[in-house]
């Protein structure tokens, strides 16, 4: 099951480099397609979960996108309410 197995590398990824998110929040979405940072359109796997953002001016929770190779299942970016973080080209 691709989904879980999407949900585990997340989750590994966020120990593993010391992430706070909220357990039980990883959760997979779908295959979407998009653009990427070069212009072209193509399809990711999303695994979004859920941060605090208490100690930020607009406090509360945020929502963390995860994008995933369609094919190879490497995570490539994160996107956060105010962030973007390139994972891997």
């Amino acid at each position: 099951m691709i989904d879980k197995e999407l949900e585990q590398k997340l989750e590994q990824f966020l120990n593993n480099n010391n992430r706070q998110y909220y357990d039980g929040s990883i959760e997979y979405l779908g295959l979407r397609k998009r653009g990427t940072n070069d212009g072209k359109i193509r399809n990711f796997h999303i695994v979004s979960y859920m941060v605090s953002i208490s100690d930020q001016p607009y406090d509360g929770d945020g929502i963390f996108y995860a994008s995933f190779d369609e094919k190879k299942h490497h995570l490539i970016e994160i996107i956060g309410p105010q962030s973007y973080e390139q994972i891997e080209k």
